[in-house]
């Protein structure tokens, strides 16, 4: 084979691989970016399920509070809920912003870490509020309830209403700490770890 001949067929091949890389670096970013979506997916599912609880809630107890407003003991455990449950809507508002707004497959890899950090520092404000309010709401959740849902004055019925605190704390909190840490700080964790190990396959070519 002469060295024309040679150099045509080692330029095919040298071509080829290149295509190959090319293919397997769009794969490999697509399978990262697909991931990572898949991942952020699910908080996004928990905040419009929040959204939607927490408006119903909201109305309801609003409702509740307007209907009892004659009587302070009610009224002011119904104004504070309402005010809890407002910001707690509003900050899952936010965070749905954040999360539907982060583009996956037409950003930059930086860019990309950027707005899942935004989203990370915003998750960690809510959470630091819920976990520092959920004790008031608790608190001002139960006469107000049951009044409306029962007609049943907790006020009456001092055990009763230190008991339910203590489980709703109790419950709550245990709830909230498995939530944040199995669809909030794993999935954060796992997508930042996806679009580190792409970067670095970026920076390596």
């Amino acid at each position: 084979m002469e060295l024309e001949e040679l150099k045509s067929v080692w330029a095919q091949y040298d071509k080829k691989l290149t295509q190959n890389l090319k293919l397997n670096e769009e794969l490999l970013r697509k399978m990262n970016l697909e991931k990572s979506k898949k991942e952020m997916n699910t908080p996004l599912f928990y905040e419009i399920i929040s959204v939607i609880v927490g408006v119903i809630f909201l109305l309801f107890i609003a409702s509740a509070t307007i209907r009892y407003s004659y009587d302070l003991k009610f009224l002011l455990p119904g104004i504070i809920t309402s005010i809890i449950i407002a910001i707690w809507v509003y900050n899952s508002i936010s965070k749905i912003k954040l999360l539907t707004n982060i583009d996956y497959y037409y950003s930059p890899i930086v860019e990309l870490q950027k707005s899942i950090n935004t989203f990370k520092l915003k998750y960690q404000k809510s959470k630091k509020f819920e976990l520092y309010s959920f004790p008031a709401f608790a608190i001002a959740a139960f006469p107000i309830l049951g009044i409306a849902m029962r007609n049943f004055d907790i006020y009456e019925h001092p055990i009763r209403f230190i008991v339910g605190i203590v489980l709703a704390l109790l419950l709550g909190y245990s709830g909230q700490i498995w939530l944040y840490k199995n669809l909030y700080e794993k999935k954060i964790r796992n997508t930042t770890k996806f679009l580190v190990e792409l970067s670095k396959f970026e920076q390596e070519e």
